[in-house]
């Protein structure tokens, strides 16, 4: 149910031994005044439980090791048998845990288990009756097997700071029950989840602006969040009605044993073996409702017919009972009601409007004075924020912008005391005096209904924006652009402007890609050429793929890659003799980049564009919110490396598949060989584009002598990814295939969608993707859930950075339950975004930076009084 820091590893290979070590921390016995009395039906039904006493809870737990005694004293005694083994299988305790287990065995104090079940056990010199955990259980019935000698300390304890233990005056070891979530948690743990007056925000500087604009998009989905968790505790079914709380312990990523899904709060726990299980699959297994995947003899054993884990905690393995299982969260205390409540305030205060449809979205502010401190401080913000927080805004544009803030600044005291109603902006129009952008965000989608439900909650699809460049020039003046596939395709020429971010965001909170140009002027592309590839890793080896039919070249010296991407007579060949169409496969591996690759690190964080989203440290980029003791998400960079061949317009470089975040994809360098005619490479390139279906404006572009087309996008609105499934599907059984249940379509980047099945798919469906042509230098931003391929047309290095940008939180919310209805042996199958945990620190950010800028003001205001007095 638990992974270390390293996402790499399955639940069947243990954890490293750094990870097991940087879990170990020292335990606060230091606890928090007791709780206030309940305002909500989660905290009455929590509060109702809790007074039950603790000496009955324990009795309970005590009364179910004492059945599981008989099969452990069996065990034990096997274990006599072997002595030998057992000897040379020893785990000594270091100086310290053993001091630890020793006081603790003098005081016959309860005590939150400091050490994994295996090591308890041995450490005991009397026939302990504790369940061992699933995993300690199986290092138990590894022990024997010389191998795993190596491995007998890389083992996650699913009860380590879990399960309450006591030691008796006989020094015989029990369980005392599990920590109480309102009564265990100190301050420090509460820190990490509420709002407080003293902790800064993960995210750090964020500005009221940026607040309000995550609190815009993200807002509803933690709200349905919210009543998600709610939701548990009418589906918990344990007549004991214990709640458990599971500490969040450093470099460990709780997941669900079922589906894989990373718990963020509430899930149900085994108190014998420590399976775990999240809501939805507990949920699932209630309505009697089974995942759709396909199972092996291998698979199988051990498991359920829903594909639960069996039980460890007798030879038996009988199967888990809905009744048995122990409800258990955690966050600390109730923090998330707290959360919830504040958010509602925070947005109905801040003007933000919410569309959640709860009854706390329904409250309204009836101090005036409030209000209109709130409105002015709003437009302060507006005067004092920078259109784009970018790093590569140059002095110039910065003392411009100083000097309008002094305009501005004038224009807003004249306002204030003639009572005129008026919000600093770039651009004065008719429309758009006194609008705020935040407060009227959905003012032009009023009359349509742009929330459909999803699997879970509701999906937000703005439709898509057409824009002219006479529109988008009142927008935002003086930033060079234009428009490509019928004004839907925003392509920026500056990266550097300070005001990308006005049109940017207008096309981005609908959907929809956006391309920016001349990125590798801020890029030193000699470290990004073949050459110094090739110089630096030539001798290292890697598997290749061969686009054409799909096999793997494994094992090869990655310079006979680079020295081919500008000799053709270099490649390597098939067994007809000719030369192979490869790309190089997952290089640098994992999350390995900076490591690997400093150097070009630092040069391509130096150059992102949009640096306040695609920055791991960007304001909008919500990923920063997460709090460092959690698992970072692998967001990149990646490297995509393949020669090009347009001769080959059905064979894609990247077939069809989607992405549960935010990328965006600069092209670092486009080549064609130079040992060969180019003259039918380039022809053939021109073929490619126009019958890709760009438009004119691109296809003028590509035919410069300047311009080197590098690679053909086609991206499809994440709105009809059912569609292209749909068709996909249908085509699958026309051929004569069958569709496996547990597979998907775009998910197994199986198919590319040549002009055929673009052509069938408009006609059938009416979805028209974007065409887009990346040259060098250009940087192509995917939003999460849009279905894209790529043909390389010339030999490309692209190079990727992922993000979780707040406009499109709804559609990474919902692809984490797609996902988790995958096969385990499915890539994507597993949840390594963290998605709720992500949504939930955002909110908390937002609303302690809103809370306590509204507290410092009102105290400003107040010192002003008194001073007047």
């Amino acid at each position: 149910m638990s992974q270390a820091t390293s996402d790499n590893q399955c639940l069947a290979t243990p954890p490293s031994t750094a990870a097991d070590n940087c879990r170990k921390r020292a335990l606060s016995t230091t606890s928090l005044p007791s709780r206030s009395e309940p305002k909500s039906i989660i905290e009455i039904h929590i509060s109702n439980e809790t007074n039950t006493s603790c000496s009955t809870k324990r009795a309970n737990l005590e009364k179910c090791s004492d059945e599981t005694s008989g099969n452990m004293d069996s065990q034990e005694q096997q274990q006599q048998e072997q002595p030998q083994i057992k000897q040379n299988n020893a785990i000594e305790l270091s100086i310290e845990d053993q001091q630890l287990d020793d006081n603790y065995r003098n005081s016959c104090a309860i005590f939150l288990q400091h050490l994994p079940c295996f090591k308890l056990q041995e450490s005991s010199n009397t026939v302990t009756s504790i369940p061992k955990c699933r995993e300690c259980r199986r290092r138990h019935t590894s022990v024997s097997t010389p191998s795993n000698n190596n491995s007998n300390n890389d083992i996650y304890c699913r009860f380590y700071e879990f399960r309450r233990l006591q030691y008796n005056a006989a020094g015989e070891l029990s369980v005392a029950g599990f920590p109480n979530p309102y009564q265990e948690p100190t301050s420090d743990d509460y820190s990490i989840w509420q709002p407080d007056g003293k902790t800064a925000p993960t995210a750090g500087y964020m500005d009221i602006q940026v607040c309000r604009y995550i609190l815009l998009h993200a807002g509803d989905q933690f709200c349905y969040l919210w009543r998600q968790e709610a939701e548990a505790l009418k589906l918990h079914e344990n007549p004991d009605g214990t709640i458990a709380w599971k500490k969040a312990v450093q470099g460990i990523r709780e997941i669900c044993d079922v589906c894989d899904t990373t718990l963020f709060n509430y899930h149900w726990t085994c108190s014998k073996c420590g399976f775990g299980v999240c809501i939805d699959c507990f949920k699932d297994r209630k309505e009697g409702l089974h995942l759709k995947r396909r199972v092996d003899a291998t698979t199988q054993r051990g498991h359920d017919e829903y594909q639960w884990l069996l039980c460890t905690d007798d030879d038996k393995q009988q199967q888990h009972s809905l009744s048995e299982l122990m409800l258990t969260q955690i966050i600390a205390g109730d923090a998330l009601n707290v959360l919830g409540r504040l958010l509602h305030e925070v947005r109905m205060l801040w003007q933000v409007p919410q569309v959640c449809g709860c009854l706390l979205s329904k409250q309204q502010v009836k101090d005036e004075q409030l209000t209109q401190l709130i409105q002015e401080m709003i437009k302060e913000s507006q005067l004092m924020q920078q259109t784009s927080a970018s790093s590569l805004a140059t002095a110039q544009t910065l003392q411009q912008q100083e000097r309008l803030e002094q305009l501005h600044a004038k224009k807003l005291e004249f306002a204030r005391q003639h009572g005129i109603d008026y919000v600093p902006g770039r651009v004065w129009t008719k429309e758009r005096l006194g609008k705020d952008p935040i407060t009227s965000a959905f003012d032009n989608f009023k009359h349509i209904n742009f929330l459909r439900k999803g699997l879970a909650g509701l999906r937000r699809f703005l439709p898509p924006r057409a824009m002219t460049l006479a529109h988008s020039t009142q927008l935002a003046p003086g930033v060079p652009h234009e428009w490509l596939c019928d004004g839907k395709l925003l392509r920026l020429t500056d990266p550097m402007h300070p005001d990308n971010r006005v049109l940017y965001q207008e096309v981005w909170k609908c959907g929809q890609p956006v391309m920016i140009s001349e990125v590798a002027r801020s890029l030193n592309l000699d470290l990004w050429h073949p050459q110094a590839f090739c110089r630096d890793f030539g001798d290292k080896p890697n598997d290749l793929i061969n686009c054409l039919n799909g096999n793997l070249v494994p094992n090869q010296p990655m310079r006979h890659f680079w020295e081919g991407f500008q000799c053709m007579h270099k490649r390597l060949l098939d067994a007809n003799g000719k030369p192979m169409l490869l790309k190089l496969k997952d290089w640098p591996p994992g999350d390995d980049f900076a490591e690997i690759l400093p150097t070009r690190f630092a040069d391509l964080m130096h150059g992102l564009p949009m640096p306040e989203y695609t920055l791991r440290t960007g304001n909008l980029n919500i990923a920063s919110c997460l709090p460092k003791m959690f698992v970072p998400p692998d967001l990149g960079p990646k490297m995509y490396n393949a020669y090009g061949s347009a001769l080959h317009p059905d064979k894609g470089t990247t077939n069809l598949h989607l992405d549960i975040s935010d990328a965006v994809n600069i092209m670092v360098y486009v080549g064609i060989p130079t040992d060969e005619d180019s003259k039918p490479q380039l022809a053939a390139t021109q073929r490619a584009i126009a019958l890709g279906g760009c438009d004119y404006i691109t296809r003028a572009r590509c035919q410069s002598p300047d311009v080197l087309p590098g690679a053909l996008w086609h991206i499809f609105p994440a709105r009809d990814a059912d569609k292209i499934r749909d068709l996909l599907n249908r085509v699958t059984l026309e051929k004569g295939f069958r569709l496996e249940p547990d597979h998907d379509p775009i998910h197994d980047q199986n198919w590319y969608l040549d002009d055929k099945l673009r052509a069938r798919l408009f006609k059938e469906y009416g979805v028209e993707g974007y065409p887009i042509v990346q040259c060098l230098g250009d940087a192509v931003f995917i939003p999460a859930g849009a279905p894209h391929q790529v043909q390389n047309l010339h030999n490309c290095i692209k190079v990727a950075e992922d993000f979780v940008s707040p406009e499109n939180i709804t559609h990474c919310y919902h692809l984490t339950h797609e996902f988790r209805r995958l096969s385990h042996s499915h890539t994507n199958h597993e949840d390594k975004l963290q998605i709720k945990n992500i949504i939930y620190h955002a909110i908390k950010d937002c609303c302690t930076i809103l809370t306590r800028a509204l507290d410092e003001r009102i105290d400003q205001e107040m010192a002003k009084v008194q001073a007047e007095l």
